[in-house]
């Protein structure tokens, strides 16, 4: 008979239990807590509800508007037509809405608006009220001349047109409460850029001199012509000052988390008020009224710009490499300007203003949008 060999015992399995000493900590759920998202979800619903609201009150006024102003039926664009109806329709349900808003909910939304003074706090939400208002009335305006070229020789009856004012109003209201809802430094500066290019188009369409390119951008502001490109320097400068609270407080949060001074949050208020001043002084003084000080004003603007240009990123080192070489390409960008203004001849003075404007609040966009992300990627920023 052949032996059998026993089988050989298979040792036991480690124990796979901790030790006594040691405990065990589960992973972390990343599904956030059912109380966390309950406590935003009813007031997000309210927010909505009540920008809702905005608009249909402003729809009631916008039909009433419409049923008193049409009396007979009208084109869709011109003067005394359905859309300049519309367009003002609009543009006081939009100062309304983002006014009422801005003052009743986006301090509840945004907590470091209450640390302003109340005085100052409604200033700002005014002004950028009033820039909304004017905004809204231009995009309206624009909006009716489009249709009335593509539907050419429409004309509605008084019925038809009030309904469209009273949606144009509603749509303007409800646009401007969300925007007021949604305030960061990031969307204001990019508002701005809009609305500067949008009002300086609408002064040039609307001058009644066709060449006045010929002569410097100034020239847009003079005479009875002026009003509309003197209200978007106006109207720009006093959003520039509000600005700087919200870009101030996001500089604030990243010297706080960074370990630099306060101040220079200060500074870059400052910096943004004092140009916002500038160009209200440029608004106000017209150059065929006054050409010294606003020559002087304008200068001034230049100067300020430069000094930030430079400043900023000597005061923010810690910020993205990618931000620097922004900087150093528009200063390159904007003496390259000089040079085929001044010394090629190749442009002049309109073209070299305009170019250089347009590149310094390109970088103005992209300094505050550098600052919010940096901002936001901080571990704790509230």
């Amino acid at each position: 008979m052949r032996e059998q060999t026993p089988e050989p015992t298979t040792a036991p399995a480690p124990d796979q239990t901790a030790a006594p000493d040691q405990t065990i900590v589960p992973a972390p759920d990343p599904t956030p807590a059912p109380d966390q998202t309950a406590a935003s979800a009813p007031e997000a619903s309210r927010d909505e509800t009540a920008a809702l609201w905005c608009a249909a009150g402003a729809a009631v006024l916008g039909l009433g508007l419409g049923l008193v102003s049409l009396r007979t039926t009208l084109p869709l664009f011109g003067r005394g037509s359905i859309g300049e109806v519309a367009a003002y329709a609009g543009m006081g349900a939009g100062l309304l809405g983002f006014v009422l808003a801005g003052l009743t909910i986006t301090p509840r939304r945004q907590p470091w608006l209450r640390e302003i003074s109340r005085v100052r706090r409604a200033a700002n939400i005014l002004a950028l009220g009033a820039l909304h208002a004017v905004f809204a009335f231009l995009l309206c305006s624009a909006l009716y001349g489009v249709f009335a070229s593509a539907f050419l020789g429409l004309a509605l009856d008084r019925w038809t047109g009030a309904v469209w004012v009273a949606i144009t109003a509603a749509a303007c209201a409800y646009a401007c409460v969300e925007s007021a809802l949604a305030l960061t430094s990031e969307s204001l500066s990019v508002l701005l850029a809009a609305f500067l290019v949008t009002g300086a188009l609408a002064a040039a369409l609307s001058a009644s001199d066709p060449h006045w390119w010929h002569h410097h951008f100034s020239a847009l502001g003079s005479g009875r012509d002026g009003l509309t490109f003197n209200l978007t320097l106006l109207l720009a400068g006093l959003a520039l000052a509000a600005i700087g609270d919200f870009v101030g407080h996001d500089v604030a949060l990243w010297c706080r988390a960074t370990g630099q001074t306060r101040s220079r949050a200060t500074l870059v208020r400052l910096a943004l008020i004092v140009l916002g001043l500038l160009v209200i002084a440029v608004a106000l003084i017209p150059i065929d009224a006054e050409r010294t000080w606003h020559d002087a004003a304008a200068q001034s603007i230049v100067l300020v710009f430069a000094t930030a240009l430079v400043g900023f990123p000597a005061l923010f080192r810690r910020l993205p490499g990618s931000f620097l070489a922004v900087t150093v390409g528009v200063i390159i960008a904007l003496l390259a300007l000089l040079m085929l203004w001044k010394g090629a001849g190749y442009l002049n003075l309109t073209a070299f203003e305009m170019g250089a404007a347009a590149t310094v609040m390109a970088w103005l966009v992209l300094f505050v949008r550098t600052v919010s992300a940096a901002v936001r990627s901080l571990p704790a920023a509230d």
